[in-house]
């Protein structure tokens, strides 16, 4: 949420140096910067999402319960003194440090098609300790890694797995859902 105020402060900077090489009057604080909140309709671990959507929201700053927040954000520019829209997409690092689980990633989806869909530019604010597998603990220890080079795990892996017979005990009592992906 701190960006918002960033995002305040570079435009009044922007406004004062206008005036200053200009002349002209600074328009008023309050009619310089507009942020809506964009959530989203529901939030549910299913990953077939199609259903949801965005709304806005005016919720106490803090109160997210996902790693990621998004804004449509109008603002009065020099440039364009009639003002303009943007969305604004960013990790918040104060949950769970601002990583990608399934709700931060449908979250930045809408969001980034919302924009594409009005033609308004999209910025997204990148502070995050990267992606969250979101997964149960009698799962995790259950992956394997199909390393790169198996003899040397710092050059990266291909992906994770499960054996057969893991995936069919853990799919019987629905920890898992997957498709088999032949690589």
């Amino acid at each position: 949420y701190d960006f918002l105020d960033l995002f305040k402060e570079a435009l009044q900077q922007s406004w004062t140096k206008h005036a200053d090489l200009t002349g002209d009057k600074l328009p008023a604080k309050g009619d310089l910067f507009n942020a809506v909140e964009l959530i989203l309709s529901k939030e549910t671990d299913d990953v077939r999402w199609g259903d949801v959507t965005l709304k806005t929201t005016d919720r106490p700053i803090g109160k997210n319960t996902i790693g990621m927040v998004a804004w449509r954000i109008h603002m009065k520019t020099p440039e364009c003194p009639q003002g303009r829209e943007i969305i604004v997409i960013a990790n918040d690092i104060t949950f769970q440090i601002g990583s990608f689980g399934p709700l931060e990633d449908i979250l930045f989806k809408k969001a980034s098609e919302l924009a594409r869909l009005e033609g308004l530019p999209r910025i997204y604010l990148s502070a995050n300790s990267g992606a969250r597998i979101g997964l149960a603990d009698e799962v995790k220890d259950k992956f394997q890694v199909m390393w790169v080079s198996p003899s040397d795990p710092s050059k990266g892996f291909k992906y994770l797995y499960l054996e057969d017979a893991e995936y069919t005990t853990l799919a019987k009592n629905g920890s898992v859902k997957a498709a088999r992906n032949e690589a």
